[in-house]
């Protein structure tokens, strides 16, 4: 039975969630890399540490997937993931706060990326859960908008303080997390579809059969290799680059986000009207052409036209890509197959840290920005192959 027509004020609330994800993010990008920079002493070490994400990014999706697509509890089958993900990112936020000694921060980042990515997998599968097909494209841009105010308010009250200690960011990470998933989890009632289905194939053997499944995922893969080499590493490449303070090269990736946020809501519609697969390319395409003339310009009027291109790309490929994976996956396996997209996702944080910091020392940042143009230009020419139809 397909799932009833949800208000706004119910869209809006399980948006929340998304909040919570971008929070996490923002403190991703912009205080954990200076954090271990400072640690380390290593822009490549930095990138490795970072990196280790990746394992679990590539993994953890999955795996809590398929089990949540197996779940029966009285809260439902993503909630018991999402609650215990969470908790586990809190208090691996605030043991990293406490420790001042690279290895006990790598321990502590291994618990707050398996905590992260326990919880994500089933969140985003609640939205074909609690949505019909027609709401999909609304839907994901309301929790792209709410992510994009998560986000947002990490780096104007958070990530910009970082020059004067590290309590602020901590803080508003930790903060920000968990209102807003204790919002979304207390408001968000999963629906009772009675015990779960019984599969008789496993996962991977359906998914690997599915052609344009296959293609998207190794698509995504390309371009999230390219986006995590320069959302990772912003702030720090913009502040050598173009020899600007920390807090000023954290002002540019908030207005990036600024105009993210600005494209998310309209991105999704725009999906719904024009076709998921037509406007993920343009969106692609719009990345590759800002991307890679950041790598050659030296004009802060420049820079601030492009960081407005790149927020619109960004909102068009975070939101209508996931609209689109979701018209090709079966319905009764949605957290398994989102398990699989987020495993792709995330699982490119194995290389792109890595490959971004090694570059940053051996090349310098405009090399960077150039590399990653190239890796979503392979996305973009796997997203317009025929086999993705």
């Amino acid at each position: 039975m397909p799932p009833e027509r949800r208000t706004f004020l119910q869209l809006l609330i399980f948006a929340t969630g998304l909040f919570a994800v971008q929070t996490f993010w923002g403190f991703n990008s912009a205080t954990l890399p200076l954090y271990l920079d400072e640690l380390t002493g290593s822009k490549t070490l930095t990138g490795l540490v970072l990196s280790i994400g990746g394992v679990f990014g590539a993994v953890m999706p999955v795996v809590v997937g398929a089990l949540s697509d197996r779940t029966h509890t009285r809260m439902g089958r993503r909630k018991p993931f999402i609650m215990g993900g969470w908790a586990a990112v809190l208090v691996s936020l605030a043991l990293l706060y406490a420790t001042t000694n690279i290895f006990s921060a790598i321990i502590y980042s291994l618990f707050l990326y398996a905590g992260f990515f326990t919880a994500i997998g089933p969140y985003f599968a609640l939205l074909p859960d609690l949505t019909p097909p027609e709401q999909r494209g609304t839907a994901a841009g309301l929790m792209f908008l709410m992510g994009g105010l998560g986000i947002l308010s990490f780096m104007f009250f958070g990530a910009r303080s970082w020059d004067q200690g590290r309590v602020l960011p901590f803080a508003c990470a930790a903060a920000g997390i968990f209102v807003a998933a204790m919002v979304m989890i207390v408001g968000t009632r999963e629906r009772s579809d009675g015990a779960p289905p019984a599969f008789t194939e496993r996962l991977l053997g359906e998914a690997s059969r599915n052609r344009p499944v296959l293609v998207f995922l190794a698509a995504m893969t390309c371009w999230w290799t390219g986006l995590w080499m320069v959302m990772v590493f912003f702030v720090i490449a913009v502040r050598d680059m173009l020899g600007v303070s920390t807090q000023d090269a954290v002002m540019k990736l908030l207005f990036l986000i600024v105009a993210y946020v600005a494209f998310a809501l309209p991105a999704g519609m725009l999906g719904d009207r024009l076709g998921h697969r037509r406007v993920t390319a343009a969106g692609l395409a719009i990345l590759v052409l800002s991307m890679f003339v950041m790598g050659f310009t030296s004009s802060i009027a420049t820079v601030w036209i492009l960081l407005f291109l790149t927020g619109a790309g960004y909102a068009v490929v975070l939101t209508v890509a996931y609209t689109y994976f979701l018209k090709l996956i079966p319905a009764e396996r949605t957290a398994g197959y989102l398990g699989l997209y987020m495993g792709c996702q995330n699982g490119a944080l194995l290389v792109g840290p890595a490959i971004a910091g090694l570059i940053i020392d051996t090349l310098g940042p405009r090399a960077m920005f150039m590399c990653a143009a190239a890796f979503i230009a392979a996305g973009l020419i796997l997203v317009m192959s025929r086999r993705l139809r």
